[in-house]
C-alpha cells in the first residue's frame, strides 16, 4: 500500500546477482491511483508529478503509452513563453517594464504584427504572460532577444537535452527570418519537448536549478543484497532567485485570472485549492502524430514555497473531455486537499515521506 515494487528477471551486465531483482520506485501509490482515476475518461494524456527539490517522480501516468508515448517530444506551444520570459527578465529587464502594444486578437501573428503598432491595445508583461499573448512575446523575441538568445535559454533550461534515459531530447528548428523567430519565442511553432522535460521546466521555478528526474529508489537481489543505483546528476543553477520569484509571482495570475482561471476556480467563484496559490502556464496548439489539439499545463504549488511540480499534456480529438489545466487542477487537489480542506503541509508531507522511503542513493 505504501510502496511500488517490481520484480524482474532482468539484471543486464550484472554478475553474481541472484534473480529475481526487486526494484522499488519513488512513485507515491495513493497519488498515482488518484491520477489514474482522474484520467479514466481522458483519451490521450500524460501526467507527471515531481518533487522539484531533487527530481524524484511521485506519479507518472499515461493513457496510451504505445500509441502516445510519454518518451517522445510534442509541440512546446506556449510553454515557450516561460523560456522567453525568463530570458527577458535575465537579459533585458527594462523590456519587462514597458507595456506591449498589439492589434486585434493577441493570439494572431503575422509578419506585420512583429513590430509594435503606433496605436492599439496594450498589455503589461504580467498580463501578456497570464493571457498568453502571442504578439507581445513575438515582439520580445524579435526586438529584445534574437534567435541565439532564445535558443541558448532553451539549452540553459535543459530543454534540448534528454531529461532522463529513454526520453528524447528537445528539438528546435532553424530560424531563418523574423516571423520564424516570433513564432518560436511565442510558442506558435519551432520547438518540441517531452512531458518529462516540461515537468523539469516547472521544477526550475522553485529555486532556479535544473534537476535530474529519477524514479528508481533502490534495488535488491533475491538475497536482499542492495544493488548500486546510479545517483542522479547534481542540480545545476540556471536562473537567479530574483528571476524565479518574479516568474512565480507572474504565473500565479495564469491560474487566478489568466488562461487557466476556469480550471482553477469552482462554480461559485472560489479558488479550488484556496488558500494555496498555484503558479502555472498553459499551452495550446494543433499538432500531428497523433492528430489533435494539444494542451499543456505546467505548474508548481504552493506558489510561495513549492513542494510539488506538475506537467500535464492532453490531446483532444474532437470529443472534448477535460483540458490539461483541469486535469492539473484535479491532480493538485488530490495532492494538497483532504476532507478538512487544502493545506500546504499535506503536499509537503507527501514529498517528505517519499524522500524518507527512498533513502540514500549512490
Amino acid at each position: 500500500r505504501d510502496r511500488v515494487v517490481e520484480r524482474t528477471e532482468l539484471a543486464l551486465g550484472a554478475e553474481g546477482v541472484l534473480r529475481p531483482i526487486e526494484v522499488e520506485y519513488t512513485l507515491d501509490p495513493a497519488l498515482t491511483e488518484r491520477v489514474v482515476g482522474i484520467l479514466r475518461d481522458v483519451e490521450l494524456a500524460h501526467v507527471i508529478v515531481m518533487d522539484p527539490a531533487d527530481g524524484r517522480i511521485l506519479s507518472y501516468a499515461s493513457t496510451e503509452p504505445h500509441a502516445f508515448p510519454a518518451t517522445r517530444t510534442y509541440p512546446t506551444a506556449s510553454l515557450m513563453k516561460v523560456v522567453t520570459a525568463s530570458a527577458v527578465l535575465s537579459q533585458a529587464r527594462a523590456a519587462s517594464l514597458r507595456p506591449c502594444r498589439f492589434i486585434g486578437s493577441p493570439y494572431y501573428l503575422t509578419q506585420n504584427l512583429l513590430d509594435p503598432p503606433s496605436r492599439g491595445h496594450t498589455a503589461s508583461f504580467v498580463d501578456a504572460l497570464a493571457t498568453s499573448n502571442n504578439q507581445c512575446f513575438a515582439q520580445l523575441a524579435v526586438h529584445e532577444l534574437g534567435s541565439l538568445a532564445v535558443i541558448d535559454q532553451m539549452e540553459r533550461l535543459g530543454l534540448l537535452e534528454a531529461p532522463a534515459p529513454g526520453h528524447q531530447p528537445g528539438e528546435v528548428d532553424p530560424v531563418h527570418d523574423r516571423l520564424e523567430l516570433g513564432k518560436l519565442g511565442s510558442g506558435l511553432a519551432g520547438s518540441r519537448i517531452s512531458p518529462l522535460a516540461a515537468a523539469r521546466l516547472a521544477a526550475t521555478l522553485v529555486d532556479g536549478r535544473v534537476v535530474t528526474p529519477y524514479w528508481v529508489a533502490r534495488a535488491r537481489d533475491a538475497n536482499g543484497t542492495e544493488l548500486r543505483v546510479p545517483a542522479p546528476t547534481a542540480p545545476r543553477p540556471v536562473l537567479s532567485m530574483a528571476v524565479v520569484n518574479e516568474l512565480r509571482s507572474m504565473m500565479v495570475q495564469t491560474t487566478e485570472r489568466g488562461t487557466a482561471r476556469r480550471a482553477f476556480h469552482a462554480r461559485d467563484g472560489r479558488l479550488l485549492l484556496d488558500p494555496i496559490g498555484v503558479a502555472g502556464k498553459t499551452g495550446s496548439l494543433n499538432g500531428l502524430n497523433p492528430d489533435g489539439h494539444y494542451e499543456w499545463f505546467i505548474g508548481v504549488a504552493p506558489a510561495d514555497d513549492p513542494t510539488i511540480a506538475v506537467a500535464t499534456l492532453v490531446v483532444n480529438r474532437g470529443k472534448r473531455t477535460r483540458s490539461a489545466s483541469q486535469v492539473a487542477a484535479q491532480v493538485l487537489q488530490s495532492g494538497f486537499c483532504e476532507s478538512g480542506g487544502c493545506r500546504a503541509k499535506t503536499g509537503a508531507r507527501r514529498t517528505a515521506d517519499r524522500r524518507g522511503d527512498a533513502g540514500e542513493r549512490g
